[in-house]
């Protein structure tokens, strides 16, 4: 299968909490319809409204079909239906002034110099969804979050691709389609833990290469998550089986992956803050603290939080070099349930207010909210 959403795969399995479907197709897509439109909680307007009191900046994705858009929609459908989305949500909340940008929710598993077909489709959406974004929100930014593979061996059955294949593509792509912002995953699709700084050298100087030819931001997403393992045997024996051993990546580990990425990037964000390092222990909307099965303890959780704030604080007192070159994440990938119907909402803001302030605390200036289409639409569903 040329097209596997490794990461959202993951997150899917950390979330227990049900949550309404995320068909493609988005909100309003044929204009207002005969009814009554409910004014329900709109967790997006409190997220926005609590970031702007901040001074943080929000950036939320576009959907949710990850790289299946390919096999379902023509590029001409998905540009439409790009065109009608993008000015709904701006009409809703671009008033906000921590609306800073939109996230390109594709991950798709890199393609080599032959895919032209495949190649030529993402470029005409991604420059469709570009085009739009900056129509409506001119100073917006568009990012997105690709990864790389290095199972060199193929164990798991995937291309392998040079560092140079990367950077000729990726170069490409951002000409073509005008995104902003490039946020690298720092650790491979795989997770690994035993992956070394040296491994990832290479993928980090192709993609900011890019970068650099297409006039893009070439950020890094630092995970704060892996997975723990010896070596590739012991890793796909668990794989099989299902039973991956996860933890919080050890705040020295990390420190160096933030060192690492603050060399080659202008910004740092991450994922793995849910469901690794969250100390809000009431329930709110955001991914359970489970993954592929295996639970994370709130106390975990606590100490992961204690540890890289600890870090944070420390380096903050001592840091005198450019913000840019921080080695700090600034947001985390906060998927976005929607799961709150019966929760009132003085409850609601005020658990998710808790949540922002403990990300502020630890020096986020950014909130990157995923499944905001469903989310909206929930928000604008209409009374039956």
């Amino acid at each position: 299968m040329r097209f596997l959403n490794i990461a959202a795969a993951v997150l899917l399995c950390l979330v227990l909490m049900p949550c309404c479907g995320n068909k493609f197709d988005p909100p309003n897509a044929e204009g207002q319809k005969n009814g009554v439109y409910t004014d329900r909680q709109d967790v997006l307007k409190m997220i926005y409204a609590i970031a702007e009191e901040k001074g943080m900046k929000v950036i939320c994705d576009l959907n949710m079909n990850g790289g299946e858009l390919y096999r379902k929609y023509t590029p001409e459908y998905v540009a439409g239906q790009y065109k009608t989305y993008v000015q709904t949500f701006y009409n809703r909340y671009g008033r906000y002034k921590s609306f800073w940008g939109w996230y390109l929710n594709n991950e798709l598993n890199p393609l080599g110099p032959g895919e032209k077909t495949i190649t030529a489709f993402w470029h005409k959406v991604w420059k469709a969804a570009v085009q739009e974004c900056k129509r409506v929100a001119p100073q917006s930014v568009v990012t997105i979050s690709p990864f790389f593979l290095l199972d060199k061996n193929g164990y798991r059955g995937f291309e392998y691709l040079q560092p140079e294949d990367y950077e000729k593509w990726w170069a490409q792509t951002l000409l073509e389609t005008g995104i902003d912002i490039l946020m690298l995953q720092d650790s491979g699709a795989e997770h690994i833990g035993f992956f070394t700084l040296d491994d990832r050298r290479p993928f980090l100087q192709a993609l900011k290469n890019a970068c650099e030819k297409a006039g893009a931001q070439f950020w890094v997403n630092v995970e704060t998550g892996e997975v723990v393992a010896k070596d590739w045997q012991e890793f796909l024996a668990m794989e099989k089986s299902n039973t991956r051993n996860w933890k919080f990546t050890p705040i020295n580990w990390l420190q160096q992956k933030l060192e690492l990425a603050a060399e080659y990037g202008s910004g740092i964000v991450n994922w793995g803050y849910f469901p690794f390092m969250n100390p809000v222990t009431e329930r709110g909307p955001w991914p359970s603290a489970e993954v592929d099965g295996q639970t994370i303890t709130s106390e975990g959780q606590r100490n992961a939080y204690d540890a890289y704030a600890g870090y944070y604080q420390k380096l903050n007192s001592r840091y005198s070099g450019p913000q840019n070159k921080k080695p700090a994440i600034r947001g985390t990938l906060w998927w976005l349930p929607v799961n709150y119907e019966n929760v009132p909402g003085t409850d609601l803001e005020n658990v998710i207010r808790e949540q922002i302030e403990k990300q502020y605390q630890a020096g986020f200036d950014l909130l990157w909210i995923v499944n905001a289409p469903a989310n909206m639409e929930y928000a604008m569903r209409i009374k039956e």
